[in-house]
């Protein structure tokens, strides 16, 4: 059975709905530009896999032996350290498989609506 909507409760509500649309448009900017910076981090990730596959091995080898390079760094692990550059990779993986879950939660059509085939008009 259906209840009457009161002035009250539709206005909670048209006023509810209103915050969320306003928060929403608030941060539409921001998540577009997460999209820019997402796509900008796995450009350097690319780039780092290319030398720890290409390079890193010989380059640790010319290390070991005597080259004389600097691994100072301003504060982070050197990635010369092979874990910093493993642990790069297992970070962007482990995002990766979570921003995909998210977002294919939210395109799932049993998700999208919120359906629940259990609820009633009772």
């Amino acid at each position: 059975m259906s209840h009457p909507i009161t002035p009250e409760a539709a206005q909670a509500r048209i006023d509810r709905i209103q915050a969320l649309y306003r928060e929403w448009e608030r941060l539409l900017p921001e998540l577009e530009a997460a999209q820019e910076q997402w796509q900008h981090a796995m450009q350097l990730m690319r780039e780092m896999s290319d030398f720890y596959d290409r390079e890193y091995m010989p380059l640790h080898q010319a290390i070991e032996n005597g080259l004389p390079v600097s691994l100072a760094t301003k504060g982070e692990y050197s990635i010369m350290s092979e874990d910093a550059l493993w642990n790069a990779f297992q970070q962007q993986y482990d995002l990766s498989w979570a921003w995909l879950r998210a977002a294919t939660h939210e395109l799932d059509p049993q998700n999208r609506f919120h359906f629940d085939p259990t609820a009633t008009d009772e």
